[in-house]
């Protein structure tokens, strides 16, 4: 976030273009999520629970469960059809 936001007067952006689906979920986190909890388990609670809503809440409880060092967040998007 810090290079997205910046902390300097210019900040070095990135950015990537894939092709997307319709149902593909989009996850925007913290370090506080990202890095103690694996990715896998990350991967494994997205692909068990379709409500984003409940699957943002138990990736949070996770997080803080495997010592997240600081705050946590959490944003799922899923694409919709068309």
């Amino acid at each position: 976030m810090t290079r997205a936001l910046g902390c300097d007067e210019s900040v070095e952006i990135e950015s990537r273009v894939d092709a997307t689906q319709p149902g593909d979920v989009f996850l925007v986190c913290s370090d506080g999520l990202w890095g103690p909890v694996p990715e896998a388990r990350i991967a494994g609670v997205l692909g068990k629970h379709r409500d984003l809503s409940l699957a943002a809440s138990l990736l949070v409880d996770i997080a803080n469960e495997c010592g997240g060092p600081d705050n946590v967040t959490c944003v799922l998007v899923r694409l919709g059809g068309g």
